[in-house]
This record gives structure tokens, sequence and C-alpha cells, in this order.
């Protein structure tokens, strides 16, 4: 069934960062341990001080063009020069944009996801602050169009953090990210001066999968690969979000909006019934004491991004359907550019056309505040 709709909106996309970003920018006292590649036992390698050392090709690290997708059958990605051009580039990002019918897009971080893990306060700070001004610059080409996401340092004092969203709205980033599963949880009290300050800003927060301050093992050699990617983008998102609800920081902060990227939806409807039950039954005794049962909380304070994910579509009525966002994970391999609406049309052939156009243009619209015909 073709879709009366020809423009969509990307609430999950990503930027590819250059792989001098932090060599030129970061302050001259990091300068020699900066993020960057090297080549090592003749490969190049992404190298970031105290965190990792990753072949460039790696295919669950590396954005893929169209072209390059019969390398997948080898488990084997593109090299950072030859990835898609719209990731690193602003302006060729908006011809792309056009070729898959794309009205707008989020923009969240490549490398930059896993910063999260560095261990050095100071260092982490700084690679942040330098991704934070690339996102700027990249999404002032066109701000109605290409949607900057910051990420708040967390290794530091927790003024570290407030001072960079509050820096993060001047420069009229979109959203903050924080990690998914913080070493410190986030319902210690530690944390109340970062709520308020971002719900006094209207920022949504983010938390975005792999991104948890335990050290990732992007060399997925500990478990099969399979099972490796599923704790990464739908068991730990499951902690981040049960802890969240549970510890009652929705509950304390009512318009604090948060949003969850890249974990599908498909797994929510369940999980949230699961805590709806506990509740019922707990409540009473149960601490933090939480006055509605966490699915209220749920529907009234989270957005959450899906792409290919049809038990989600089917369970939407159990969720709160107006806050559902659907993206296209451009330009990773497993994104669906250039076919986005012919993907579109396959997984909601059977959704009314009015609840699709929300779901896949009207519900993003809406909340970072677009024009979109």
């Amino acid at each position: 069934m073709a879709l009366d709709i020809d423009r969509f909106v990307s609430a999950d996309s990503h930027l590819n960062e250059p792989d001098d970003l932090w060599v030129k920018r970061m302050d001259r006292r990091f300068r020699d341990d900066a993020p960057r590649i090297e080549m090592r036992s003749g490969v190049k390698t992404w190298v970031v001080k105290g965190l990792y050392a990753a072949p460039e090709d790696n295919p669950l690290m590396l954005a893929t063009d169209e072209k390059q997708r019969a390398a997948m059958d080898t488990g084997q990605g593109g090299r950072h020069e030859q990835v898609r051009p719209g990731g690193l580039d602003p302006h060729l990002r908006l011809l792309d944009q056009d070729v898959d019918h794309i009205a707008a897009e989020v923009l969240y971080p490549g490398h930059a996801l896993l910063f999260y893990g560095i261990t050095d306060a100071e260092y982490q700070r700084e690679c942040l602050r330098v991704y934070n001004d690339f996102a700027r610059e990249f999404s002032a080409a066109n701000p109605g169009r290409l949607l900057g996401v910051g990420m708040l340092p967390f290794r530091g004092p927790l003024q570290w953090a407030i001072a960079e969203a509050e820096r993060c709205a001047r420069m009229g980033l979109r959203e903050v990210m924080i990690p998914n599963l913080p070493l410190r949880p986030y319902h210690d009290p530690y944390y109340e001066p970062l709520w308020q300050v971002l719900e006094d800003l209207g920022l949504p927060v983010v938390t975005h999968t792999a991104t948890q301050e335990e050290q990732l093992d992007i060399s997925v050699t500990s478990v099969p690969l399979n099972a490796w990617v599923v704790d990464e983008k739908i068991v730990n998102m499951m902690r981040c979000l049960s802890r969240l609800i549970a510890g009652g920081i929705p509950q304390r902060h009512p318009r604090l909006r948060f949003v969850m990227v890249e974990s599908g939806i498909g797994w929510i409807a369940g999980m949230l019934r699961f805590m709806d039950h506990w509740w019922e039954d707990h409540n009473k005794w149960m601490q933090p004491k939480l006055e509605q049962p966490p699915s209220f909380y749920f529907k009234r304070q989270f957005w959450a991004t899906f792409e290919d994910d049809r038990p989600g579509v089917v369970t939407r009525h159990l969720l709160n359907p107006d806050h559902l966002m659907w993206g296209s994970d451009y330009p990773h391999s497993e994104g669906t550019f250039p076919h986005s609406k012919e993907r579109i049309e396959q997984d909601f052939a059977d959704i009314p056309e009015t609840e699709t156009r929300r779901l896949v243009r009207d519900n993003a619209a809406e909340f970072y505040g677009l024009s979109v015909n």
C-alpha cells in the first residue's frame, strides 16, 4: 500500500565524527592523548585514552554506505574515509535527506557514544566539550532539519554536567544525553540539582544504547555477537527505564522529559505491566513511594524511538502512541537509507494512515517544534 506521506522525521540518526576532530580541537594539554585513528599492526584503529583501541572497520561501530552492504556478509565495515559523506558534511547530509524523503533528523553521536566509559574526568569533560561544539556547528547549517544533541560529562563534579547542560541550551542543541547506566544510581539525591536544572531549562534528557559508564567491551568476544547486541540495545535500556521510574525521578520532576533511543519499543509494554503488577501489590511499602503506577509516568514523560519493530507497532496502544517516534538510524549499516519510504510502507501496511503519519512524522515534529508539511 502506497502511503500519502512523502516526508518523514527521523528521531534517531547519527553523525560520523571526523577522525581528526579531537586532535585538532582539544585543549593542548590533552592533544597527545586525543581520540584519533592510528595504524596498529597494519590496521587503522580508533584509539581513545583509557577506553579502547578498535579497528575502524568494525561493522558495529562505523557508518556504512549503501554500496558497501555486501561487505556485511563478511562482518567487515567500511573505512572511515569511505563511509557515507553525509555523515560528515551537513550540506551533503541535506541532499541525502531529500533522497530518502526525510524532512528532519535528530543527530546522535557516533564514536562519542562510548565516551561515557572514559575514567579520566577532565579528559572526558574535554572530549565531550569538543563533540558538543561539533554537533552545534553541524546542525547550524540548517537548524530546522539538523537537530544536534549534547552530551553531559559525568565523571567529575555534578556542577560540570549542570554547566554543560546550560551551555548546550545556549548553543541551541535540542537535547542532552546522560549515561544509560551510571556508576552512581540515578535515584541518589546527589543528582537532584541536575534534574531541577534540566527541568527548568526544558531540555529533553536522552538515554541511548551503549552509553553505560562501565567500560563497554567492543571486542564482542565475551559473548556471542547477537547476545551482545541484545544486551546493549535492550537489556541495559530496560534497567535504565526501570531505575529512572522506580527511583521516583519523573514523579519528583513532572516537567522533565526523557527520550529512549535505539532500543526499540516492542519490549516496553510487557515490562511496564510487570512493574505495574508489583506496584499494585506492594506500593504501600516500596521505597521510594510512587503515587501512581509506573506506566503512568512512562506515558506522561517518556518518548521512545524505533526502527524495524513490528511488535512495538502492534502494542503501541499499550504505551502512549503520541510518544513513539520512528528513526532511520542513518548512516549506520542497519539503517533504512535510502529506502526509508519503502520500509515504512512495508512495516505499516495494515496500520491506519492517520496513525502511521503520527508515528513516522508528526509525533517527532511536535516534540521538537518542527514545521513539517
